[in-house]
């Protein structure tokens, strides 16, 4: 038996930022050398960013590319290096399914700016590319759309030998299947097995994919390294959580959740002369080989926290990586305004989160004073803008138009679209990006109003149900009381009912069940797809589930026109969930 250093770069690449991601990739592979890694390895695409989507159908970003590949592989006195990009067919020896393979009908995007291009895993050695194992296992579920870009690579597996042990290469979904191609590299001599993944969180992932890993090895009896992307990528967001099985199917190995890092693991497997032969100019420095950490096993975050720095992560990349600098909010005194107040501030910090505070009439001088206090405790500064006047103004602007000022429904949302004219405002004159704060359950019942509170550049909790968001904010809370800071959810906020404050006395429950019987119908209906004659087959009344699968079903043109939000499910509105708005089919419940 032989003994293998891996360093996985559990790294926060930028999707197009060739030059930023070379950087983080050659500091990455500097530490791994001070550490006395054998070899580095890297996430899926991790030069290019994921996913990278219809960037792949320009000609010039498959050039800049290659251009990036080749000044990584300008290194001296490293280690070898496993770096996730993109091919065209035949470059370095990569082959591709042939039309009669099913290349053709497998792909959703042809004509002239089709490119055929392989999702590769390459290892960088001395002499450059030395072996590239293309992904095989085209994922077209979910999020993931591959069969629109790349190609399925086939032909000889790739297998590299370091430090006597054939490792053999694969590329994400290439491991999710018994007797596929992990099956098939140790059939041709590899002893232990490296993963490059960009698996976006959701809960409950990191127990699938341990679960998964775990048999695989026990199926091949080899060790297996998987190693995952990190960072905010619009609504997806990528938790890391890399990690390293034995051979005997047990977790040796974890990185943390939600942090860019490198983790060090040291894997045993018997030793081969299979495979290409990497070898590395530079000398090990035993002295700090033996110094370093290795086999680190972060424990697992509980829920409720994945969840939260879930939604800190996605928030702090999409400001980030899109130039925005500062962030303002709408601010209530709500519960959903409250957590992603919080959640801004620990995303970007307090002096680049603005509240405003926007009353009408109809606001209570409790919901005013919530906002405050929230402000205080999270030291973000708060503006007032009171909106009575405007208020007014367009009511009577209207009244020549509809014979009366108007009432009901349209007067409420008419007060929630003068908040959102003047947040958007304030965000063209500062720059600042809106942050809206609406939740899951209302959007899918389309409890919210276009162009008013839906308004704006980021939906934090878009995919939150509400019972969670109360959640959430307790878990905050208990966060504060932990490291002896005030608490920044005041308890009044979790304590009073839900209400847009739009009319007098106005309740979410006059319009809707309450939440925790709504959230698990919508799980039903929105998640896990169930018809409405199942969901009722399961107890639910039958009234209550015709009329909320049609609030669900008539709301899907408002949720088609809000701003991209962090995902933190199985299937969120969106990318996951994709309704034709014009839609005849309605089954009678």
């Amino acid at each position: 038996m032989a003994t293998l250093r891996l360093a996985l770069a559990q790294m926060n690449a930028v999707v197009g930022g060739f030059s930023q991601n070379v950087e983080t990739l050659g500091r990455f592979r500097a530490q791994a050398a001070l550490a006395g890694a054998h070899l580095v390895v890297t996430p899926e695409l991790s030069l290019i960013g994921y996913p990278p989507e219809d960037l792949l159908l320009k000609e010039g970003f498959i050039e800049a590319s290659a251009q990036a590949l080749l000044d990584l592989a300008k290194a001296d006195n490293l280690p070898p290096i496993l770096v996730g990009t993109v091919v065209p067919e035949g470059t370095y020896g990569v082959k591709l399914a042939p039309a009669s393979d099913g290349r053709d009908a497998s792909n959703l995007l042809e004509g002239p700016r089709r490119i055929h291009v392989a999702n590769v895993l390459v290892a960088l050695g001395d002499e450059g590319v030395v072996a590239a194992a293309s992904k095989r296992l085209l994922p077209n579920y979910d999020v993931f759309d591959e069969r629109r870009y790349f190609d399925p690579g086939v032909g000889p597996q790739a297998i590299i030998n370091v430090n006597g042990i054939a490792v053999g290469m694969l590329v994400c979904e290439d491991v999710w299947t018994s007797a596929g191609p992990a099956a098939e590299l140790v059939a041709e001599g590899a002893t232990l097995l490296v993963v490059a993944n960009a698996s976006p969180y959701a809960r409950g992932r990191r127990e699938e994919r341990e679960a998964m890993l775990c048999e695989r090895a026990r199926e091949t009896n080899c060790a297996i390294a998987y190693v995952n992307l990190v960072g905010g990528q619009d609504e997806l967001v990528f938790d890391g959580q890399s990690f390293a099985v034995n051979a005997e199917g047990h977790v040796v190995a974890r990185a943390s959740a939600f942090s860019e890092e490198l983790l060090l693991c040291e894997l045993d497997a018997p030793e081969s002369s299979a495979g290409v032969t990497v070898v590395a100019d530079y000398v090990r420095d035993e002295t700090r080989a033996r110094a370093a950490t290795v086999n680190r096993l972060e424990a697992p975050l509980d829920s409720h926290q994945e969840i939260y720095d879930a939604l800190v992560m996605g928030t702090r990349d999409y400001l980030r990586k899109n130039g925005f600098g500062e962030a303002i909010v709408a601010l209530s005194g709500g519960i959903d305004s409250s957590l992603v107040a919080a959640i801004a501030v620990d995303a970007v910090g307090a002096r680049a989160v603005r509240g405003f505070a926007m009353p009408s009439r109809f606001s209570s001088d409790l919901s005013l004073e919530d906002a405050s206090e929230l402000c205080v405790r999270l030291d973000v500064e708060l503006v007032g803008i009171p909106i009575e006047d405007l208020h007014r103004t367009f009511a009577l602007s209207l009244a020549p138009v509809l014979g009366d000022e108007p009432e009901g429904l349209t007067d409420e949302n008419l007060q929630s679209r003068i908040r959102g004219v003047l947040m958007m405002a304030i965000s063209n004159a500062t720059g600042a990006i809106v942050l809206t704060t609406g939740n899951k359950s209302e959007m899918a019942v389309g409890y919210s109003t276009l162009y008013g509170d839906s308004a704006g550049g980021f939906a934090v909790i878009k995919d939150v149900p509400k019972t969670l968001v109360y959640e959430l904010c307790r878990y905050r809370n208990e966060l504060a009381r932990r490291d002896g800071d005030p608490e920044p959810i005041p308890e009044s906020v979790l304590e009073k009912a839900p209400s847009a404050e739009l009319r007098p006395d106005q309740r979410d429950d006059q319009s809707l069940p309450p939440y925790d019987v709504l959230d698990p119908l919508l799980e039903l209906y929105v998640e896990d797809d169930a018809t409405a004659e199942e969901i009722i087959a399961l107890g639910y009344d039958r009234a209550l589930v015709t009329r909320i699968t049609r609030l669900v079903d008539r709301s899907e043109y408002k949720r088609r026109q809000t701003p991209p939000g962090v995902r933190i499910s199985k299937k969120a509105f969106g990318r996951d969930r994709r309704m034709p708005i014009t839609n005849a089919f309605r089954p009678e419940a």
